[in-house]
């Protein structure tokens, strides 16, 4: 039995309305309106003009929001195929070829290096239950994903304790059993 296709909406910016539709696929929890609402006004003065990595991209709700708002460049990193190759439909139906990247490569195992960029607004999104952020912090570390004042947007289960050396949190909420925290770099 195939899947219907889900659909996820754009909240603000350019194309504020727009739907998009991309496969539905288990374990996949696009990040819903109104925490993109949240989240995008803690950004409010950040996105224009930013450098942003959507890591665990899924629907690419969080990079595709960002362009909508006007950053500079996105890159998406995407290990689901069927996702993948939606995202990059997406991006050249809205003609962002020029502002976004979809890379099919698991998060966690990407060379970064071939990127050769300083991320401005790093979308930590990863699957739960999977113990994956520590292995992210390490490896964002690792490749100097980020700079001083850098922003890191974390969506993890409500139960797990989250503590990066080098981030100071600057805001935090929970929605059911998900909290959402905007951390920035201090290191």
């Amino acid at each position: 039995m195939k899947h219907q296709d889900r659909t996820l909406r754009i909240i603000g910016g350019n194309w504020r309305g727009r739907k998009i539709t991309f496969p539905q696929h288990d374990g996949i929890r696009p990040t819903g309106d109104r925490v993109r609402e949240t989240l995008f006004n803690w950004l409010m003065h950040d996105v224009e003009g930013s450098i942003c990595l959507d890591m665990f991209s899924g629907t690419g709700a969080l990079g595709l929001e960002a362009l909508s708002r006007g950053a500079k460049k996105v890159i998406f990193l995407e290990k689901n195929r069927d996702l993948y190759e939606r995202l990059k439909t997406v991006i050249e139906k809205l003609s962002l070829s020029e502002r976004a990247k979809v890379i099919h490569a698991d998060s966690i195992m990407y060379s970064y290096e071939k990127l050769n960029l300083e991320f401005d607004i790093i979308f930590l999104d990863p699957p739960f239950r999977k113990g994956l952020l520590n292995t992210v912090y390490n490896s964002l570390c690792k490749n100097k994903l980020f700079g001083k004042d850098s922003l890191i947007y974390v969506e993890a289960e409500e139960d797990l304790e989250l503590s990066f050396m080098l981030w100071k949190e600057i805001k935090k909420t929970k929605v059911g059993q998900t909290q959402f925290v905007l951390y920035k770099n201090e290191g």
